[in-house]
């Protein structure tokens, strides 16, 4: 027994009507949205970048830390230093 054609659903179809529509219906979306004021855009933003440093300190000096240790006490290498400039 043959499986009957399917049909592809309307949401699948493509076409212009297809994207004025999404067009529409997006823009009706973004209505409906409650924005922020300015101040709590200011803030968020401004704590955002407070963590961000405050977590790239914290990643820089873990891995200042691992470098030490494993240098130091894994490898019982001493840290190199630069070689003095020729005059």
């Amino acid at each position: 027994m043959a499986a009957p054609a399917r049909t592809p659903p309307a949401q699948a179809r493509t076409g212009s009507g297809g994207i004025v529509r999404f067009a529409q219906e997006s823009w009706a979306e973004l209505q409906k949205v409650t924005w922020p004021d300015r101040q709590t855009v200011i803030r968020l933003t401004v704590l955002v970048i407070v963590i961000s440093v405050l977590i790239g300190g914290y990643i820089l000096a873990a891995d200042q830390i691992f470098t030490f240790l494993v240098n130091r006490v894994l490898l019982n290498q001493a840290i190199p230093t630069p070689a003095p400039a020729a005059p």
